[in-house]
């Protein structure tokens, strides 16, 4: 079982104009144009959609029919464009069991994925996700 701090995956992504076209038509996003060049700000989970299925069902196992996605924050420190090639690694933030409002006990896992642009190393986004598992029925 990985460890706090861990580095649990890297991986890299070419974000393709016709990528954040789809992506942003998946998401409804009426502002963006064909013209536009810079991505949706949630694109990259585009990105990390591999790592995620890897993280839930191999690296982290949970059990899916009791997961909820908890939440999910991102941090911008450059914009991502068309062109661009970035570099992910995700690092185990936390891994605890607590005990919830109504009783029993959840795994609350933190992850963070920290994008960079893989030809100049510049920080480009910081993503920070829940995930939640809750106690099986009957422990």
């Amino acid at each position: 079982m990985p460890r706090v701090g861990e580095i649990l995956g890297t991986w890299d992504c070419r974000v393709e104009a016709g990528k954040l076209r789809e992506f942003a038509r998946a998401v409804g996003d009426t502002s963006w144009r064909d013209d536009t060049v810079t991505a949706p700000p949630t694109f990259t989970v585009a990105c990390s959609a591999e790592f995620v299925e890897r993280l839930v069902t191999e690296i982290l196992p949970v059990d899916r029919s009791r997961t909820v996605h908890g939440s999910q924050s991102y941090e911008y420190l450059a914009p991502i464009r068309a062109g661009d090639r970035l570099h992910g690694e995700a690092r185990l933030l936390s891994d605890e069991i607590k005990t919830g409002r109504r009783g029993g006990t959840m795994r609350v896992i933190r992850v963070a994925i920290e994008y960079r642009n893989a030809d100049t190393s510049a920080p480009v986004c910081r993503e920070i996700m829940t995930t939640i598992e809750t106690e099986a029925a009957g422990r």
